[in-house]
């Protein structure tokens, strides 16, 4: 049996999406044996036990790049690691140079350094081609373009490709993305309640969110229908029983996409952005801005959703077909 090894992390300042990533491919390959390497913020710690993840060590936050490495190729040789499968936003690709020659090496990157051993890089960045210069890696395979965005399993099922979003305008998910590192959940819940909006509220927040108090007692001094829900292990339902969704533009603006929903996005970080534009650009999506919205945009897209034309194809099982080759 093959063994893969996982690296990414969860946190307020990088958010979720890294490790959720890499939680969701693992589950394409269940004839290998998956280990996770996190650091211990509380956000990936919890994010793992929610999701009964197995074989998960974690390693000081603090931990240097010398000695992370250290580790790493420890656990390599002891556990006869077959590939190391990183997807890191707090260091650069390039800095994890020394890890052992005697593996595979596949990674999510957007940041443009690769090491020269890599076997397979996957950027689903809107602009991923014109960043690689794909003929000075001639050892490494790449997918580039937002189709190959990691989606779960299930996204791909007949009732998400049958889908009809009938638009009747009652219920209003927000998901703002597992930390929401600037509280957008709780702004856009205060200018529906300004605006006196009648929908129901179905709020989603991630083991990172750190504003929980502040969202209640404004919700709770309205009259709003609302529910909130925190570390869902499915996400998929709450898509489909949504008329509308407002998200940010990281996994979640993805995962509306494929789910055809009537999406609204903003932006949280700048590499969103381009992936943001282009959704708009379609016809699948309406985008409001970067890091800050107009409060009246917001109240209009809300009011007048878009109906998503066309739908976007995505490609995860490229990347497990790929991954299968390198093994």
């Amino acid at each position: 049996m093959k063994k893969i090894l996982f690296r990414a992390d969860a946190a307020p300042h990088i958010g979720i999406g890294d490790l959720m990533s890499l939680l969701n491919l693992s589950k394409y390959f269940s004839d290998c044996k998956i280990y996770f390497i996190i650091k211990n913020y509380r956000a990936g710690v919890e994010l793992m036990a929610k999701h009964n993840a197995k074989n998960c060590y974690s390693i000081n936050s603090d931990i240097s790049i010398e000695e992370e490495v250290k580790f790493i190729n420890s656990f390599i040789n002891e556990k006869n690691i077959d590939m190391v499968f990183f997807e890191i936003t707090e260091r650069k690709l390039s800095d994890y140079v020394s890890i052992s020659k005697d593996v595979k090496k596949v990674a999510v990157n957007f940041d443009e350094h690769i090491l020269d051993d890599l076997s397979l890089l996957i950027d689903w960045d809107v602009s991923a081609n014109k960043y690689f210069d794909v003929s000075k890696y001639p050892n490494t395979k790449f997918l580039l373009g937002p189709e190959f965005v990691i989606l779960p399993k299930d996204f791909y099922s007949n009732k998400v490709l049958n889908r009809k979003n009938e638009l009747n305008n009652k219920k209003l998910l927000i998901a703002m993305g597992g930390a929401d590192e600037f509280n957008f959940t709780c702004k856009i819940v205060k200018l529906i309640i300004k605006y006196n909006l009648d929908f129901e509220l179905n709020i989603i927040i991630g083991s990172g969110y750190e504003f929980r108090k502040d969202l209640e007692y404004n919700l709770k001094k309205s009259n709003l229908k609302y529910v909130i829900k925190e570390n869902i292990t499915n996400m998929l339902d709450e898509y489909l029983n949504c008329d509308i969704g407002i998200g940010a533009g990281g996994l979640t603006s993805s995962e509306l996409i494929a789910t055809k929903t009537s999406a609204i996005l903003i932006a949280t970080y700048k590499h969103q952005v381009d992936r943001c534009e282009y959704f708009s650009d379609m016809g699948w999506a309406n985008y409001l801005g970067f890091k800050s919205f107009n409060e009246e945009d917001l109240i209009s897209a809300i009011k007048n959703p878009i109906k998503p034309t066309g739908h976007m194809i995505f490609n995860t099982n490229k990347i497990k077909e790929m991954v299968d080759e390198l093994l």
